[in-house]
C-alpha cells in the first residue's frame, strides 16, 4: 500500500473517531442527569474491561515494576481526565468542554518538562502561547463571566495530556491491548471506590442502562479508531483532523441543548486549532521521517 493511501485510511480512522467521540459526550451529559459521575466512570471501564479481557487471554508476561508504575500513572491520569471532563460536561456548555478536553496536546509540553525535566524548545513557546490565548477566549475569565467548571473542564486536559506522554513510555514494552485493559481496569476500581466514598450506589436504574451501554460501546470503539488512525498516519496528520470532534460537539451541542457559542469562543476554538497546526508542523520539521 502507498504512504498516500495509507494517510488517507488514517484520517477517515481519525474522523469516525471523533464522531464516535462525540456521541460518546452526548451520552455521559444524558446520563448524569440519573448517575454520579464516579458510578458513569466505572460501568463504562467495566464494560470496555469485559470486551478487552478476551483479547489479552494467554498474552499476559511479567512485567518490570518501572512498567508497573508507568501503567499505574498512566491509568491514573486517565483516570482523573475522564472524571474532570464528565464533571465539567454537568457545568457547561458539551462544545467548551470537548473543546477544553482537546487541549491536551498544548499540555504535552509542561508534562515532558515535569516527569523528565526536558526543557520546552524555544519554537514551541509560540504555539503554546497562541492555544493558551485561544482557551482564554473560551473560559472568558471576567468578573461578569468566569466559570469554574471551565477550570475543571482544563484538567481534564492535563489528565488526558499526563496519560498521552505515559502511553507513549509504554508503547516500547507493551501491546496498546494491555495498555488499555489495565487502564480501565484501574479505572474501575478506582470509581468504584469514589462511589462508596460519596455514598452512592453501584446499581443502575432501568432507564440508564441504554445510556450507559452507549457510553460504554462508543468509549471502546472510539479508542479503537484512535489506535487504528496511529497506525495508518502519523501524528502530525491525526492530531489537526481531530478536531473536527468539536464541530460535532457543537451540532450536537446546538441540535439537543440550544447552545451556540458566541463570536469570543469561536475565536478561541480557531486559535487553538492553529496552534496545534503550528505544533504539528514544527514537530514534523524537526522529525521528517517519524510521526
Amino acid at each position: 500500500m502507498s504512504d498516500v493511501y495509507l494517510v488517507k485510511k488514517g484520517i477517515y480512522a481519525t474522523l469516525s473517531y471523533a464522531l464516535v467521540m462525540s456521541v460518546t459526550a452526548v451520552g455521559a451529559k444524558q446520563v448524569q442527569t440519573e448517575l454520579a459521575v464516579p458510578v458513569l466512570v466505572f460501568w463504562q471501564s467495566l464494560f470496555c474491561c469485559l470486551v478487552l479481557l478476551p483479547q489479552m487471554w494467554g498474552k499476559w508476561e511479567r512485567r518490570t515494576l518501572a512498567v508497573v508504575k508507568i501503567h499505574f500513572l498512566r491509568s491514573l491520569g486517565g483516570f482523573l481526565g475522564f472524571l474532570f471532563y464528565y464533571w465539567a460536561l454537568n457545568h457547561i456548555p458539551l462544545v467548551e468542554a470537548s473543546l477544553l478536553r482537546a487541549c491536551a496536546p498544548l499540555c504535552v509540553p509542561f508534562v515532558v518538562l515535569i516527569m523528565h525535566r526536558t526543557m520546552i524548545p524555544k519554537a514551541r513557546w509560540i504555539p503554546l502561547f497562541v492555544g493558551f490565548v485561544g482557551v482564554g477566549l473560551v473560559i472568558q475569565p471576567t468578573p461578569d463571566h468566569f466559570n469554574p467548571w471551565h477550570l475543571v473542564g482544563l484538567l481534564s486536559a492535563v489528565g488526558l495530556a499526563f496519560s498521552m506522554v505515559t502511553t507513549r513510555m509504554l508503547s516500547n514494552h507493551v501491546s496498546g491491548q494491555e495498555t488499555m485493559l489495565i487502564y480501565f481496569a484501574i479505572s474501575a476500581l478506582l470509581s468504584a471506590v469514589l462511589s462508596l466514598v460519596q455514598g452512592e450506589t453501584l446499581s443502575l436504574p432501568a432507564s440508564t442502562w441504554g445510556w450507559v451501554l452507549l457510553v460504554g460501546a462508543t468509549l471502546y470503539i472510539g479508542m479503537y479508531l484512535y489506535t487504528l488512525a496511529y497506525t495508518y498516519a502519523p501524528a502530525s496528520v491525526v492530531s489537526p483532523v481531530s478536531y473536527v470532534g468539536i464541530v460535532f460537539s457543537g451540532f450536537w451541542g446546538w441540535m439537543i441543548w440550544g447552545h451556540v457559542p458566541d463570536w469570543l469562543a469561536i475565536t478561541g476554538t480557531g486559535l487553538i486549532f492553529a496552534s496545534v497546526l503550528l505544533s504539528a508542523r514544527l514537530a514534523r520539521n524537526r522529525t521528517p521521517t517519524s510521526g
